[in-house]
């Protein structure tokens, strides 16, 4: 097992998507147009968002799947991955279903689009609900990959998916036009293909004929009892994140969202550094037995993370300016600045706050990050309304960076509870 060949891969799962982002944003821009763009990246947020209906299934993998790895039980490691992908294809079409209901009202009332741009919204958002089912599926994929330290086959599956996603918009609108149904299309199409490539790479154990269907049911309840927590961290964290996007939409229209969204989305970009640090240490926390392992561990990679994120804060605050006016243009470098050294705060502390967060979720309390957001969301709402209402795009930036750092405080708060009194797992593997 080894922390940093598997940290390289993750990081190369994330960086490489960047280079076909940062050539394809802006000719997507240009070509679409603030609204239509601004749809776009609603587009992008919904088929991010909507991984969550995977109920948690992912990371219950992962946590699951490592203790088996460490025990050596290839009997139980192909027996909870194949109930848990049969969960999440199963919990990927309530997703469906709920988006098709739910995309006329986004794109006629709820978002406020124009009116020439209302239908093909439409069409793309329920293009975007058949593609939750495959989505949901490669979580769960990749949380299994992740379980049993296949960091390299998942983070190749990563990386077409990522160079997916901000190529194939621009392939789509020179092909297409500037049609929005068919951006969602190539994209449901790319997550169909990873789900049949991650198939084919956990073929060993997934295809497993021993396995009836009575016993496929038996590590489910093990799976959506890790997963419950974990689900309801998964619908307010990406909401928390993605969520004042929507609300800025149907406060301010949805033309002035490239402001606040392009600067977001290019911070949260650094946030794949420890992402894919935590990635590679959920397995290892997960299976470590000896306290002092455990607490040593953690605390070492707590400081490496916390320099490595000033750093990559401060960098990103010095280049901001120039690199938004080289890269889109002046006009949009002068009014996004303000809101970019903002969310640069907010980013540190959303960064340094994974570590705690994957702490507490790889020895089995993903409870206690549950309870903290739906904590977390109450106050949040009511911080975004006040401030967006008061400050506009501003106050959207002060708001998310206000509840990021809650979030870092109270998580470290637990991890450091939990590293000084070790507490048995609330909930089992399986």
């Amino acid at each position: 097992m080894s922390l940093k060949h598997n940290t390289l891969w993750n990081l190369g799962g994330s960086l490489l998507p960047l280079l076909a982002a940062a050539a394809f944003i802006p000719y997507c821009l240009r070509q679409l147009g603030n609204e239509a763009f601004g749809v776009l990246t609603l587009i992008w947020g919904l088929i991010g968002y909507f991984s969550l209906f995977d109920f948690g299934v992912g990371r219950a993998l992962t946590y699951g799947l490592s203790k088996l790895r460490a025990e050596g039980d290839q009997q139980g490691i192909g027996q909870i991955l194949q109930s848990g992908l049969l969960l999440t294809a199963l919990t990927g079409a309530a997703g469906t279903a709920l988006m098709l209901g739910l995309a006329p009202l986004l794109a006629h009332q709820w978002l406020k689009i124009s009116l020439p741009w209302q239908n093909d919204a439409q069409l793309a958002f329920q293009i975007a609900a058949l593609g939750v089912v495959p989505t949901a599926i490669t979580s769960g994929l990749r949380g299994a990959m992740e379980g049993l330290e296949k960091f390299a086959a998942s983070n190749l599956n990563k990386i077409f998916l990522g160079l997916c996603m901000f190529t194939l918009p621009a392939i789509s609108i020179y092909l297409h036009g500037n049609s929005l149904w068919h951006i969602a299309l190539y994209l449901a199409l790319a997550r169909l293909l990873v789900v049949l490539i991650g198939a084919a790479q956990l073929r060993q154990h997934l295809f497993r004929s021993s396995h009836t269907s009575t016993r496929l049911l038996t590590p489910m309840r093990g799976l959506m009892s890790y997963g419950f927590w974990l689900t309801v961290s998964g619908i307010i964290s990406p909401l928390m994140v993605f969520g004042d996007r929507f609300f800025i939409s149907s406060l301010l229209g949805a033309s002035q969202l490239s402001a606040y969204t392009i600067p977001q989305e290019g911070l949260m970009r650094m946030l794949i550094v420890p992402a894919a640090i935590c990635g590679a240490l959920m397995p290892m926390l997960s299976g470590m037995q000896v306290q002092r392992q455990i607490e040593q561990l953690y605390r070492q990679q707590y400081k490496k993370l916390m320099l490595i994120m000033l750093v990559l804060c401060s960098v990103a605050a010095v280049v901001a300016y120039p690199g938004l006016r080289y890269w889109l243009s002046a006009d949009f470098a002068r009014q996004a600045l303000p809101i970019t050294l903002i969310l640069v705060i907010g980013s540190f502390a959303n960064g340094v706050a994974q570590l705690p967060y994957t702490m507490l979720q790889a020895r089995g309390k993903p409870k206690l990050t549950a309870q903290f957001h739906l904590l977390e969301l109450v106050v949040y709402i009511a911080v975004l309304i006040f401030l967006a209402q008061t400050f506009g795009l501003i106050g959207a930036a002060l708001a998310w960076t206000f509840r990021v750092t809650l979030d870092w405080l109270l998580l470290h708060i637990a991890a450091q509870r939990l590293l000084r009194h070790p507490l048995q797992p609330e909930v089992q593997s399986g």
